[in-house]
């Protein structure tokens, strides 16, 4: 209702991009519309509303044009005052919508350059017109924009935000940003060669001061870490048009593929890893997610996977395998910093049967009958077992599809397929929901060891010891074994000792056996000595 014979006015105005030239035009608007309303007698201007870089396919992401309808409806305003259709709602069917409410409530909306006023008895009639009119000059512009996308993507030219951990965008083209890039194919090779899990990752990441992606002042997560070893940007390679626009009213995305344009160009910018890493490692998650779902343990992909340490520099050990003549392979534990020429350590590679029959010797020095211990202790725990897993399950079901559904919105935000203020809000609601599960699986297992239960590793160990799965006795067993010139230090899990092994390879081919020559057991803080100049073959 006027007050005092007074007309309440509210002018709004948008424009579709921040760019330069677009806050010109959004300044000038608003300055033409304060001195249109003070020119007439019995206006009063309420207020000018303005978006900036906001498209009018859809009224709903528009945060200044919901506030002035709120007050419109609520009584406030009598008259809106807007230059053209197009600048009000490009979508005929918002158009219509907000016009109808807001005439309902008594307010009318005055289009200047298209001489429309829904006060008017024509007004909706024409309105209708000059909707359809914007709706589908939307839809060129669409299909256009589209086109010219679809053509410098093929050029190669990258589009997103800047915000890809390891590379900087620039101009569309992207280079590697100096110390993430070490980062990355850390990230990689503690994955696939120790066989570490994302949350431990994270975790030795977050306890090195590495700064994470998106959050530099935070801690990392596991879905970081895994969005990184899915990129297959890491490799040198670019997969253009991951989503598509379903809808160009409502910009919805979905995820696209091969069928609708979903294309790859391989080589196009420096890798961070190899391509033959990079399958590995997505050979490795499918494993390890296959056996998830299955409800096992994704463990190490093998038993020595990041366990066998050279004793001369501390570092890590490859597994590196040779093709025989006769079709058999040679398996050799070579000191990384000696494989990849960097320190120049002396050690020298040692027989991978040696390393095994080593770990195999200490296990046996343990005089455990472990089959005799899984029977009773699963005899006695089979029931309590059973009434724990089926919750268990679905407990870590559901924290698995929020940690899912948290990943694809990180990932929908990189490719710019999701606002910013869209992945907040996501985000806060999966870690809201996480919390929860989290915290009630926890009480969950925290009854399950109250009452005389093993934990899952025990329990798992326990199962294949049945079923004959030596390695799986090995992975859960052995902590360390550490590789001396003259020597094997093979360290167990929960034992507060260690064994001191000397062992030797005789023969060739089929015929190499290995024998231990000594086997000490010595203090777990103890090494045993100096190494000396020769080594184990």
């Amino acid at each position: 209702m006027e007050e005092d014979g007074v007309l309440r006015v509210a002018a709004y105005c948008r424009v579709s991009t921040d760019k330069e030239d677009q806050r010109n035009s959004l300044a000038a608007q608003r300055a033409f519309f304060q001195t249109y309303v003070e020119e007439r007698a019995g206006w009063r201007l309420e207020g000018v509303y303005a978006d900036e870089g906001l498209s009018g396919t859809s009224t709903a992401r528009r945060p200044c044009f919901q506030a002035m309808i709120r007050r419109a409806l609520a009584g406030e305003l009598d008259l809106i005052v807007t230059k053209e259709v197009s600048r009000f709602a490009r979508n005929t069917v918002d158009a219509l919508q907000v016009t109808r409410k807001l005439r309902e409530r008594g307010v009318g909306v005055l289009f200047l350059n298209d001489g429309i006023d829904t006060r008017m008895e024509d007004g909706e009639f024409r309105l209708t017109i000059m909707a359809s009119v914007a709706q589908e000059e939307s839809r060129k512009i669409s299909e256009r924009t589209r086109w010219g996308q679809l053509q410098a993507m093929r050029r190669g030219v990258v589009f997103g935000n800047d915000s890809l951990y390891g590379y900087a965008l620039r101009g569309g083209a992207l280079t590697v940003r100096p110390g993430q890039g070490e980062v990355v194919a850390e990230i990689f090779r503690r994955y696939l060669e120790e066989g570490k899990g994302a949350h431990t990752i994270a975790r030795e990441l977050t306890e090195a001061g590495v700064r994470p992606p998106l959050r530099p002042e935070g801690a990392w997560s596991s879905t970081a870490v895994l969005r990184i070893l899915k990129n297959e940007k890491y490799c040198g390679d670019l997969v253009q048009r991951k989503y598509r626009t379903a809808d160009y009213l409502t910009h919805r995305k979905e995820a696209n593929d091969e069928a609708g344009g979903r294309f790859t160009i391989a080589d196009h910018h420096p890798a961070l890893v190899s391509r033959e890493t990079f399958r590995a490692v997505q050979e490795e998650l499918a494993r390890r997610g296959a056996l998830a779902r299955a409800g096992g343990r994704a463990s190490a992909r093998y038993w020595w996977s990041g366990k066998v340490k050279c004793g001369l520099c501390g570092g890590s050990c490859l597994l590196k395998r040779t093709k025989r003549p006769g079709g058999g392979e040679y398996r050799r534990f070579v000191c990384r910093a000696r494989a990849e020429g960097g320190s120049g350590c002396p050690a020298r590679g040692v027989n991978g049967e040696v390393v095994l029959s080593a770990a195999r010797r200490a296990l046996e020095e343990l005089g455990l009958d472990r089959t005799r211990m899984a029977l009773e202790t699963l005899a006695a725990l089979e029931d309590r077992r059973e009434g724990r897993a089926g919750e268990e399950a679905r407990l870590r079901q559901a924290l698995r599809r929020q940690e899912a559904r948290r990943e694809r919105a990180l990932e929908a935000f990189l490719d710019g397929a999701l606002e910013e203020e869209d992945l907040r809000r996501t985000v806060e609601r999966c870690g809201e929901e996480r919390a929860r599960l989290q915290e009630e699986l926890d009480r969950l297992e925290a009854r399950g060891d109250g009452d005389g239960g093993l934990p899952e590793e025990a329990l798992e160990l326990l199962c294949r010891e049945l079923t004959d799965r030596g390695e799986a006795v090995l992975s859960a067993a052995v902590r360390r074994i550490t590789v001396y010139p003259d020597r094997l230090l093979v360290e167990l899990e929960e034992v507060p000792v260690c064994f001191q092994i000397r062992a030797a390879g005789r023969g060739r081919g089929r015929s190499y056996r290995v024998e231990v020559e000594e086997c000490l057991p010595v203090p777990a803080d103890r090494s045993g000595g100096e190494p000396e100049a020769s080594g184990p073959r």
